[in-house]
């Protein structure tokens, strides 16, 4: 049987299809959100994308096909998903630009890292500032991710993301991060087996959320918070 968990990870890949308007910096004022018309906008200072942020649609830049974006699985034998070696649901998902399952997103900026805490599952991503990739990185599920600001935008190299038996995928990924009027916009250009494609992910700014204790352990269902209401369908 699929869980919430493996329905959230398909739906990535399934809003990876999805084409974006002819250019992205229009799509600020033409994409559908459902934030309250009265929130205040995020701060002036390009470098500061601290708060929440609510993950929109996704998809390649105009003109370019479609290709799987990067995250969660296909299902697996029976019908369930495999994800790390097991039928963990729960395991950690590549979460490029805020992505997996439409939570929010808390981004929270230091002098040495920036780290992003997705309501979903509590999963954690760090991006280490001006810092450089170890020598021999241990794959983990976000990969290895170092950034640098040039002018308004965060440029983030991460490497050694980890395939579902723990190896190294061989997957590189560069974003540039930036910010558009109220919302966050990541290119990602992904360059995985010799080929190179890009995604786009875009989030909404969002203070008027808080990012809530969605709880994803095996056998403890009874408290699925999503985007603040109990998800009585877990319970």
């Amino acid at each position: 049987m699929i869980t919430r968990k493996a329905t959230l990870s398909a739906g990535l890949s399934v809003l990876a299809l999805a084409a974006l308007a002819p250019s992205v910096p229009s799509r600020a004022a033409d994409t559908a959100t459902d934030a309250p018309p009265s929130i205040s906008p995020p701060p002036a200072d390009p470098h500061d994308i601290e708060g929440v942020w609510k993950p929109g649609r996704s998809g390649p830049p105009p003109g370019q096909r479609a290709g799987a974006a990067p995250g969660g699985g296909g299902p697996g034998p029976g019908g369930t998903f495999n994800v790390a070696g097991s039928d963990l649901v729960c395991a950690p998902l590549q979460r490029l630009g805020g992505a997996g399952g439409g939570m929010s997103n808390l981004w929270v900026e230091g002098p040495k890292e920036i780290v992003m805490i997705s309501e979903e599952d509590q999963d954690v991503r760090k991006i280490y500032l001006q810092a450089h990739h170890p020598k021999n990185p241990t794959p983990q599920p976000n990969g290895n991710s170092i950034g640098h600001w040039e002018g308004k935008t965060l440029v983030v190299d991460s490497i050694a993301f980890s395939d579902a038996s723990g190896k190294d995928k061989g997957e590189h990924i560069v974003e540039r991060i930036q910010k558009q009027g109220n919302q966050m916009v990541d290119h990602a250009t992904i360059t995985a087996n010799g080929t190179t494609t890009q995604q786009i992910f875009v989030s909404d700014w969002r203070p008027d959320l808080q990012v809530w204790e969605n709880v994803c352990e095996e056998g403890y269902s009874k408290f699925q918070i999503i985007n603040g209401k109990l998800d009585d369908t877990n319970s």
